[in-house]
């Protein structure tokens, strides 16, 4: 098997980022309940700066 983003991580990136285009957090919020309910998982952020799962990549 290939190494890289499953295709259930796909639908779920996807969805959660129209949801957040289309009506920002509220957006955000609906995708992670429909992906919730469709098995997919959930999309998680947080404010932590530090957090080495949501922090940006320093070179």
């Amino acid at each position: 098997m290939p190494a890289g983003i499953t295709l259930r991580e796909r639908l779920t990136r996807s969805i959660h980022a129209a949801g957040l285009h289309l009506a920002g957090e509220r957006g955000g919020r609906a995708a992670n309940t429909l992906t919730d309910a469709l098995r997919l998982g959930r999309i998680e952020l947080c404010a932590n700066p530090a957090c080495a799962d949501c922090a940006p990549l320093t070179a």
